[in-house]
């Protein structure tokens, strides 16, 4: 098979599936998103047979690997601070330039791990979408007194399109709490998450975000438990307004809002938006712009626009 003889096919599959969407109803998004995803991964598994999978990388690959195992070892292998260490990795499917990125990263994880005080047993899991390293800690006051230290470090991962966020849940003994370092390294550049904003009655935005968006979807109800924190609404206008909760949402807006909320260490934070998305693929993205430029003037009631939005630079408002 010729590498790119496919391209064009693929291409118009997606404007197809796009036209579809904005003849449907909304309902019919679900399967619309699930069906870009299917085409996607054709294509992606045609792209390895054309072009062949990158095996010529394996020992690039396996030095990373053998690097990366080798800090983690050394430094949890420290008897005074850890007691015992486990690590499960399934690293099959890291690329070498997500690889490059854990090794990036690695030392301004593991500053954040040394602020705590792991009682017993540490494990840690590695794939190509997340890290993370849980253990049992004693509340010694370490996330208080590091807050603006760990806002520092998770800026800093933001920026390189990573988060880190956790989990605590408390145990049966006083003091003692178990506790879940996320990193998430799942962004990827050749897809995205899209929301369709209706700004006018006459003008409709697809909004693209960092395929990492749909994680971190939650219910409105496990929010508003959280209590006042930092909220973030972006409008249909591509607006932003700040609150210290949860704004009132009648029970309609809070059906139809995308509600994400994002455990930080320094602080939670939740977004809301005004529609729920799916996954779709950067190249359609792109088709749909050129596709809607190159439309004529009044053949449609209704505009459609694409804009992508940098989806970590709203943790920067």
């Amino acid at each position: 098979m010729n590498a790119r003889n496919y391209q064009s096919d693929f291409d118009l599959s997606l404007m197809t599936l796009e036209d579809i969407q904005l003849l449907s109803e909304f309902s019919m998004s679900p399967l619309i998103g699930r069906a870009y995803f299917y085409l996607t991964e054709m294509k992606r598994k045609a792209d390895e047979v054309s072009l062949g999978e990158v095996f010529r990388y394996n020992l690039v690959a396996k030095v990373l690997d053998e690097k990366f195992d080798s800090i983690f070892n050394d430094f949890f292998s420290n008897k005074s601070k850890f007691k015992k260490f486990e690590y499960y990795k399934s690293s099959e499917k890291i690329d070498l330039k997500k690889w490059n990125l854990i090794l990036e990263i690695i030392p301004e994880v593991l500053s954040v791990v040394s602020l705590f005080n792991f009682h017993s047993n540490i494990e840690t899991r590695l794939d190509e979408n997340k890290l993370v390293i849980s253990g049992l800690i004693l509340e010694d006051g370490t996330l208080e007194l590091n807050r603006k230290f760990i806002y520092v470090v998770t800026r800093k991962l933001i920026k390189q399109k990573v988060l880190l966020t956790f989990n605590l849940e408390k145990t049966a003994r006083t003091g003692l709490f178990k506790l879940d370092l996320r990193i998430d390294i799942s962004h990827d550049d050749s897809l995205v998450y899209k929301c369709c904003f209706k700004a006018t009655p006459n003008t409709n935005y697809i909004v693209g975000f960092s395929n990492i968006f749909g994680h971190y979807r939650t219910q409105l109800e496990n929010v508003k438990k959280i209590g006042e924190h930092q909220v973030i609404e972006l409008n249909s206008d591509l607006t932003l307004k700040h609150y210290h909760g949860v704004p009132e949402l009648s029970r309609l807006e809070s059906v139809n809002k995308e509600i994400l909320h994002f455990s930080f260490l320094f602080h939670p934070i939740s977004i809301i938006l005004p529609m729920k998305g799916n996954l779709s693929t950067e190249s359609f993205s792109r088709s749909l712009s050129s596709h809607h430029d190159d439309e004529k003037t009044g053949e449609q009631n209704v505009s459609t626009y694409y804009r992508t939005i940098d989806f970590f630079s709203l943790f920067n408002t």
